[in-house]
């Protein structure tokens, strides 16, 4: 998975390490200094991501300056800048960037009761995931209308109640640019919100969606494919 300067890969025994540019932790090794610039700092010398105790890695989303990943026990934990609270933690702190922030002491997302993520994708500073009841929730940055809070405003963690995607409609998957969104449906339609200046969304004109009051749910048209 590629953000906008690092990457991070899961390897075959499901660890995770991360290389490139590290301003704000988003490697996830406790300093801010950049991995795969200089002379053996990859292979055995590049540290695998400290998970947490018997942790392993399910899937991963690399966006701006954070990543983050599923783990085995379907939990999810996020690393790096925070800025509009895009690690989920309910603050602007960023993690990763100094010592005794990974690992065990990196608190998972509260998804909401009993429920776990399904998959996990990130904008610039925002974060969504699937959840394992196929609804979809978002934090982070907000003023694009990317969370589909009818809000311009962040969200510092996941709010209470998913996005409304329609009547009697969950979500298949999702994928998310830079401030915009796209689920792909149960009935195998695509919706799409959150920035739209170069019609990203799909929609045949260049506004925002979910940023205002009645603009998601059954308001959001289908993409017309």
């Amino acid at each position: 998975e590629a953000g906008d300067n690092h990457t991070c890969a899961i390897l075959d025994n499901e660890s995770v390490k991360c290389w490139g540019a590290n301003t704000s932790g988003q490697l996830g090794l406790g300093h801010t200094d950049s991995r795969g610039d200089g002379l053996n700092e990859m292979g055995d010398n590049l540290t695998a991501v400290d998970l947490g105790t018997g942790r392993t890695a399910k899937a991963i989303a690399a966006g701006y300056q954070h990543t983050c990943v599923i783990l085995d026990n379907e939990s999810a934990k996020c690393w790096g800048f925070n800025d509009k609270g895009q690690l989920g933690q309910g603050d602007s702190v960023s993690l990763g960037d100094g010592p005794n922030e990974m690992g065990d002491n990196l608190t998972v997302i509260d998804l909401g009761s009993g429920r776990n993520a399904a998959s996990i994708t990130t904008g610039a500073k925002h974060t969504c995931v699937m959840l394992d009841n196929a609804s979809i929730k978002c934090w982070g940055q907000g003023e694009y209308g990317q969370l589909g809070s009818s809000e311009k405003k962040p969200e510092k963690k996941p709010k209470s109640d998913p996005i409304n995607l329609g009547s009697g409609i969950n979500a298949k998957a999702i994928v998310s640019g830079n401030s915009h969104n796209c689920v792909m449906l149960d009935n195998s339609s695509i919706k799409c919100w959150g920035y739209n200046a170069s019609g990203q969304l799909g929609l045949g004109d260049a506004n925002k969606r979910g940023d205002e009051p009645n603009e998601m749910a059954d308001y959001l048209p289908a993409v017309d494919l």
